[in-house]
């Protein structure tokens, strides 16, 4: 048997979508592991289950690292050095005429 205990439940753009994170444990067993699942509504099941990935206990401090505020700055580009992001420009006329 398998105790859950859900954590948040995150809406999506429409009502028949939503993410939920939960912490399952296994009962007789002391370590327990994060899940996050996407799930769907249907009027004749209600929520079901699309996908689950299971977060390990040893992923849930690089995980969180990855998810903060401090480690990660929404907006701000991911390169180094760079405020805006490299753009290449080929000559067509040059197309076809390699090889």
């Amino acid at each position: 048997m398998q105790n859950e205990t859900i954590l948040n439940v995150f809406p999506a753009a429409d009502d028949l979508h939503r993410l939920v994170i939960a912490v399952q444990q296994e009962n007789g067993q002391a370590s327990s592991r994060l899940v996050l699942r996407q799930e769907t509504y249907a009027d004749d099941v209600g929520w079901f289950v699309q996908s689950c990935v299971a977060i390990e206990p040893e992923q849930v401090a690089g995980l969180k690292m990855a998810l903060s505020t401090q480690a990660t700055a929404f907006g701000k580009p991911a390169r180094r050095g760079s405020s805006v992001p490299a753009i290449l420009s080929f000559d067509g006329a040059l197309a076809g005429s390699a090889g």
